[in-house]
């Protein structure tokens, strides 16, 4: 019985001395020979309240209080903070000597990133004592292999989990500041040692879009290099999933991104668009290799067409070089220019295009300076709503109580042209436009800005060119073979086009003609054919057909 007693009373003593652990031994006192070494190291004042043992819910050691001060230059804040840090260790590898880390915790994480006026990040000079802070941001430099994936791997913990997180983004560099935020931030990583393949949780509430975005999946197996052989994830952003597969090794990755269904209006970003867009069966391929991104392949099914596409991107320049090339077959044009933009004149029909494009940058002033492209677009049994331009010919002319059929739209089986881009500028090559009632040939400039420069040269039905001619003495004149052929100019801007008759063109034409009826009848005259009487007839029925008198 007195044994019994004994060994109760040890029991308690030794269960009494671990849970007074945490209260007699101060881990806060190495505080002060730490705490100089880390702030060199980041370049940064850090605020501790204590270091402590804990016992429950496991053995380890708990950070109280921490943060990470910003760089003063931009705010007077923490740059980083957490509530606490917990640490659990395994108890019976302790027992035998031996520290494996079970579980790492995260409470309360908050991370401000800011991006001052100059468009510098005050995450660029942690670590970077004595520097000043740059006055325009760097170039991006090629990925370390000594990074974050390394340190996790030699970490060797069974669970690392983040809650209660917050990201802030706080660009200032534009006109007008904007900040966003990672709010109820949730991370677990689980199997996070050598050998083995993490799985991944994430999840968060992105702010002002009020958007949940999760990502679940797998990476792995951890190495001591960056080289991983598989990546598997699912990515939901809102109502849009993807799916992100791929391997890394070094400075090389291959990724491949695939979505069923995409709508603009559920993703987190602003789109110069007029009405929301949904893309269907995206299939993305790409391959980085240091600071080249190439898009080896990119397809997807948009207004019931299909596009293909391919190129590459050199990062590291602050207007950064790129090329490449799209194809689309089977697109529907009219709601495809609705969704981009509102216009007086809209133009439908099946479009097919192929376009090769270079350039530096991605604003619209570095596009306009440095795009140059070439390509061929076609268009299939059509319609240019908003304008009627035959009617727009027989105002033009000044030819009047006709009606030439639709009031406001002009059919059209092809419209066919090649393309060239440079200086901001789109020149219309080889325009070809078919329809019932008349051809058009012809070319001009389109710009960046919506200016319109075009003349074409319209080849009139025998139909139209008979209807014209009978109300207008100058068009029965100016007719060839029974058909008027006649230059029109497009100008003005995409929002209000203005289409006119080159006059000038016209009365060429029609002096053209009356020359030649002069040369017949004087020739005529001079071979005895034509007698003065038949050519007094003949000047009187030329006059009544250019006065109408």
């Amino acid at each position: 019985m007195k044994i019994a007693i004994g060994l109760l009373v040890l029991v308690v003593l030794l269960v009494g001395g671990v849970l007074a652990l945490p209260f007699l031994v101060d881990l806060s006192k190495y505080q002060d020979q730490y705490k100089p070494e880390i702030e060199e190291a980041l370049n940064r004042k850090i605020q501790l309240q204590e270091i402590r043992l804990t016992v429950w819910p496991r053995i380890g050691a708990r950070v109280a209080g921490f943060s990470v001060l910003d760089d003063p230059a931009f705010s007077s804040g923490p740059f980083a903070s957490l509530s606490s840090l917990d640490v659990g260790v395994k108890l019976m590898p302790l027992l035998s000597g031996k520290v494996e880390v079970e579980e790492i915790t995260l409470h309360g994480p908050v991370i401000t990133v800011i991006k001052n006026k100059n468009g510098v990040l005050n995450a660029s000079t942690i670590g970077r004592k004595g520097v000043p802070v740059p006055e325009k941001p760097s170039r991006a430099p090629i990925p370390s292999t000594e990074g974050p994936l390394k340190l996790l791997a030699l970490l060797a913990v069974d669970r690392v989990s983040v809650d209660g997180g917050k990201l802030t983004y706080r660009d200032l560099s534009s006109a007008t500041p904007a900040e966003y935020v990672l709010q109820d931030l949730e991370l677990l990583l689980r199997d996070v040692r050598l050998g083995q393949t993490p799985n991944l949780h994430v999840a968060t509430l992105v702010q002002p879009f009020n958007m949940p975005v999760k990502l679940d999946g797998t990476f792995g197996p951890l190495r001591e290099t960056m080289d991983i052989d598989a990546i598997n994830f699912q990515l939901g952003m809102g109502k849009t999933e993807f799916t992100i597969t791929g391997k890394a090794a070094g400075n090389d990755a291959t990724v491949n991104i695939s979505s069923l269904a995409i709508n603009t209006a559920n993703l987190p970003m602003s789109f110069p668009l007029k009405q929301s867009v949904e893309i269907r069966d995206l299939k993305i391929i790409t391959e980085i290799k240091g600071q080249e991104a190439k898009l080896n392949s990119l397809s997807f099914r948009l207004f019931d067409g299909e596009v293909n596409g391919q190129g590459k991107m050199i990062a590291g320049a602050e207007a950064p070089p790129f090329k490449g090339s799209v194809a689309l077959q089977g697109l529907q044009l009219g709601p495809a220019l609705k969704a981009v933009a509102e216009t007086p004149v809209s133009i439908s029909g099946t479009a097919g295009a192929d376009l090769s494009v270079q350039g530096k940058g991605f604003s619209m002033p570095e596009l306009t300076k440095a795009l140059e492209g070439t390509g061929h677009l076609a268009v299939k049994d059509g319609k240019i709503e908003g304008v009627n331009i035959l009617q727009e010919v027989a105002d033009a002319l000044k030819v009047a109580g006709i009606s030439m059929g639709d009031a406001k739209a002009t059919a059209f089986s092809t419209v066919e042209t090649d393309l060239t881009i440079k200086q901001g500028v789109i020149n219309v090559q080889r325009l070809l436009m078919d329809s019932h009632d008349f051809q058009a040939t012809g070319g001009g400039t389109i710009g960046f800005d919506q200016k319109l420069n075009l003349i074409v040269n319209l080849n009139l039905s025998q139909d139209v060119s008979q209807k014209l001619s009978a109300a207008s003495p100058v068009v029965k004149i100016a007719m060839k073979e029974g058909r008027l052929s006649l230059p029109l100019t497009i100008t003005g801007t995409a929002q209000a086009p203005s289409y006119g008759v080159d006059v000038k063109g016209l009365t060429g034409k029609v002096q053209e003609q009356v020359k030649k009826k002069v040369e017949e009848a004087v020739g005529g005259l001079l071979k005895g054919t034509t007698k003065p009487d038949d050519l007094k007839r003949e000047g009187q029925e030329l006059l009544k057909g250019l006065f109408g008198r």
